[in-house]
């Protein structure tokens, strides 16, 4: 795939957006003989930073061809971000031509699912601040928001003077400041920033791999609470992640592991 160009990532701009028009760029065949479509922008989550991608369905202006993706893939270079979209066209549907119109239209309960639980990852760490346990105690340091397995985990471990230094005791406790906090309902926000701005909004400090001249999106799950530097999907309003769950903790080589549920995870079929 050719960096000249860049796609447009629409779902940056707005997690409800489920549908747009735009315009084919590529097409052509994977190395495992899959189709591929590459757009002009696209509101395609990729997978990336803990979050699945989206699915999905793309189709020509008069419906006459229709091609459904399974997987966003991003390929990215100093020029931007390139996606191509995975599938297999429908039975009988001719491939698209570069420079055709289409609609491509994301699989609304799927894309709302994997932001809710995004947002819950999120959302924990505010938690953990509450609790006593913020950055300067455990600091986030990785997650996965996958709808069969979501975790968050923290650099250190809960000091053994800590009220939640045994596990039940941190569990229950966080069950309970989780559920105070989609209670309360705030919202959520992400932009992008300068790297002196993202800095003072994600607490005094930014990941190495985000250098001074990068403009990174910076998302605030919980107003007045430090951000984080995020590409994902999130809820509006933190209510939206529902009923919160602390469904284990393992603490391994001075990392803790907090795992998660959410309504919908367990049920979701792919």
């Amino acid at each position: 795939m050719s960096s000249s160009t860049s796609t447009s990532l629409k779902f940056r701009e707005d997690t409800y957006a489920f549908a747009l028009t735009t315009r084919v760029v590529a097409v052509g065949v994977e190395r495992d003989g899959v189709d591929y479509v590459e757009l002009a922008s696209t509101t395609a989550h990729y997978a990336g930073g803990g979050q699945p991608s989206d699915r999905g369905r793309i189709t020509s202006r008069d419906n006459a061809k229709t091609f459904a993706f399974a997987r966003a893939e991003a390929e990215k270079s100093p020029s931007g971000t390139r996606v191509r979209h995975a599938g297999a066209y429908e039975s009988g549907a001719s491939a698209f031509d570069v420079g055709d119109d289409v609609v491509v239209t994301i699989d609304r309960d799927l894309r709302m699912l994997h932001a809710r639980v995004h947002s819950a990852g999120h959302a924990l760490d505010v938690g953990m601040i509450r609790i006593g346990l913020g950055p300067s105690a455990m600091a986030p340091t990785k997650g996965s928001h996958g709808v069969e397995n979501a975790y968050v985990e923290y650099d250190g471990v809960c000091p053994s003077a800590h009220a939640c230094a045994d596990v039940k005791a941190l569990m229950t406790r966080l069950d309970e400041e989780m559920a105070k906090l989609i209670a309360e309902n705030g919202s959520s926000a992400a932009r992008e920033m300068s790297y002196e701005d993202a800095k003072a909004a994600c607490g005094g400090e930014l990941p190495s791999f985000i250098t001074p001249d990068m403009t990174p999106r910076v998302v605030t799950i919980v107003e007045n609470t430090p951000g984080c530097p995020c590409a994902g999907t999130h809820v509006a309003k933190v209510g939206e992640i529902g009923a919160f769950k602390v469904t284990g903790v393992r603490v391994k080589k001075g990392v803790t592991r907090i795992s998660y549920s959410i309504p919908g995870m367990k049920d979701w079929n792919y």
